[in-house]
């Protein structure tokens, strides 16, 4: 039985100890990526800033009024900005699909 491009690429992939669908990197390399070790010191570094502000503070809202921390108020903050990210992110594609649709239709 004749072998086929396919199953000489598998074998070839076998005897050097990879199984047949594992890639290399594009580096070559298989260490750990810079961008991983860049998200990982960022991490670290929001988590020390997160627990160095403790200091209390009076948050006024429209008609709320609470006590509360900086890094709690910090934190809502992030989430809200987050929120409101990917709720614009969705209005604008959708915005972008109907226009699209719309100028298919006219075509």
């Amino acid at each position: 039985m004749a072998m086929n491009f396919d199953d000489r690429d598998k074998d070839q992939k076998r005897q050097r100890g990879l199984r047949a669908n594992d890639t290399n990197a594009a580096s070559g390399g298989n260490g750990v990526s810079p961008s991983l070790i860049g998200f990982g010191v960022v991490a670290v570094l929001a988590v020390i800033f997160f627990f160095q502000n403790s200091e209390t503070i009076n948050v006024n809202f429209w008609l709320f009024d609470w006590d509360t921390t900086i890094r709690w108020s910090l934190l809502m903050a992030m989430v809200l900005g987050v929120l409101l990210d990917r709720l614009f992110g969705m209005w604008w594609r959708r915005r972008g699909r109907k226009k699209d649709e719309a100028k298919r239709a006219r075509d």
